[in-house]
C-alpha cells in the first residue's frame, strides 16, 4: 500500500495509515523535529522503556482498527435489512465522519484550512473514495461480505501497479507474483462455490478496489506533506458531496420504514465503527508507526469473514477459506518486500 488508509484508508481513515508507511526517511525526521511523530531511532526525550509501552499500545490499537473495521463491515447488512439502501449507509457513515472530524480538529490543535492546492486535491482524493465506498457497500447487497473483503483487498497491489506506470518501470518479480497470487485467490475463492455468485457484486468490489487504489495513489504523490487528519476532513467532505449527488440523481435516498429506535441502531452502529476505526489508526500510527499498523490492517479480513460466518450466517466453504487466505498472503508478503523502503514515486506539481 502507498499513500488509507488514512485509510485512510479504504475508508477516509485508512488513506492516513497507509499515506504514512510511506514516508521517506527525510519526511520522519522533519515531522519528528514538529513533534508529530517519532523519529524512526526514537524519541530523545523519552526512555526505551516508554517508547516500548507506546509501541505496545499502537499495536494493540492497530489491532483494534481492524476489528472495529471488520464490525464495521458486516453490520452493513442489518443496516440493509431494516430498509436503508447502500448509498443512504455511505451518506451516513461519511456525515458522521465529517462531523466527528468537526469536532476533533480543535481538540488536536489542528486547523480545518489546507493550502489551496493541497485542497483540490484532497476533495479529488475524496471523490475516489466515495465511488469506491459506493461500490464497496453495494456490492454487499449482492454478494457475502467476506468475500466482497477479500476481492476489495487486492487494492494494495493495483496501487504497486499505479506507482509502477507514474514512474515508468515494470513491476518487480516479488510484486508482479504477489498480484498473480491475489488473483488466483480471488478466482479460487469465486469460482469454486458451491452456490452461485452475482456477477454484479464482483464488478461492485473490483471497482471499490480500484477506487481506493486511485485515492491512496492520489494522496501519495500529492499529499505527502499534508496534515493526514485534515486531509481526511476533506475526503469526508467530498464524500457527502458525492454521495448526495448520486442520491439526487438516481433518486436511491431510503431510510428504515420501521418505527422505534431499535430501527436505527444497525446504522448507528455502522457510522460509528467506522470513525472509531479511523481514530484507532490514528493514534497506532502515531505510537506504533505507519508499516506496523498497515501491516496489521490485514487482520481486517480475517475478522470479517469470520464475523460475517458468526452473525450473518455466511458458509466458511474450504475454497473460500484458501482463496482468502492466498490473497491476504500476497499482501502481506508484498508489505513485507516493500517495508522500510520509500514509495517509488515523488510529489509532484
Amino acid at each position: 500500500m502507498a499513500a488509507g488508509t488514512s485509510i485512510a484508508c479504504r475508508l477516509a481513515a485508512r488513506h492516513f495509515v497507509v499515506r504514512q508507511q510511506y514516508v521517506g526517511a527525510s519526511d520522519w525526521k522533519r515531522l519528528g523535529a514538529l513533534g508529530r511523530v517519532p523519529h524512526r531511532a526514537g524519541f530523545t526525550d523519552m526512555t526505551g522503556g516508554h517508547m516500548a509501552l507506546r509501541a505496545r499500545v499502537g499495536i494493540i490499537l492497530a489491532g483494534a482498527a481492524a476489528l472495529t473495521l471488520a464490525i464495521n463491515d458486516v453490520s452493513v447488512p442489518f443496516s440493509y435489512a431494516r430498509g436503508f439502501t447502500p448509498p443512504t449507509v455511505v451518506l451516513a457513515r461519511f456525515a458522521f465522519l465529517l462531523t466527528s472530524l468537526v469536532v476533533l480538529l480543535p481538540v488536536l490543535g489542528l486547523s480545518y484550512r489546507l493550502p489551496r492546492t493541497h485542497m483540490r486535491h484532497a476533495l479529488g482524493s475524496g471523490v475516489a473514495t466515495a465511488i469506491a465506498t459506493l461500490g464497496l457497500l453495494g456490492s454487499f447487497a449482492y454478494i457475502p461480505v467476506g468475500l466482497a473483503v477479500v476481492v476489495l483487498y487486492t487494492f494494495p497491489m493495483l496501487t504497486v501497479l499505479l506507482e509502477c506506470a507514474y514512474a515508468r518501470r515494470f513491476p518487480g518479480i516479488i510484486e508482479f507474483a504477489c498480484l498473480i497470487a491475489a488473483l488466483a485467490g480471488i478466482g479460487i475463492a469465486v469460482g469454486f462455490n458451491d452456490v452461485a455468485i452475482a456477477p454484479i457484486g464482483i464488478l461492485l468490489a473490483t471497482i471499490a478496489a480500484l477506487g481506493f487504489a486511485a485515492s491512496i495513489f492520489w494522496n501519495s504523490i500529492k499529499l505527502r506533506s499534508a496534515e493526514a487528519t485534515i486531509v481526511t476532513f476533506y475526503i469526508a467532505i467530498a464524500g457527502v458531496i458525492t454521495t448526495a449527488l448520486y442520491l439526487a440523481v438516481t433518486g436511491n435516498f431510503a431510510v428504515t420504514p420501521q418505527p422505534g429506535f431499535s430501527a436505527w441502531v444497525p446504522l448507528l452502529v455502522t457510522c460509528f465503527f467506522f470513525t472509531l476505526s479511523f481514530l484507532a489508526m490514528f493514534k497506532a500510527v502515531e505510537f506504533a508507526g505507519g508499516a506496523p499498523t498497515a501491516m496489521l490492517l490485514n487482520l481486517e479480513p480475517v475478522f470479517a469473514i469470520g464475523l460475517a460466518a458468526l452473525l450473518l450466517g455466511e458458509n466458511l466453504t474450504l475454497p473460500r477459506i484458501l482463496g482468502s487466505a492466498l490473497v491476504i498472503g500476497a499482501v502481506v508478503v508484498s508489505e513485507i518486500a516493500r517495508k522500510g523502503k520509500d514509495v517509488a514515486v515523488e510529489p509532484v506539481g
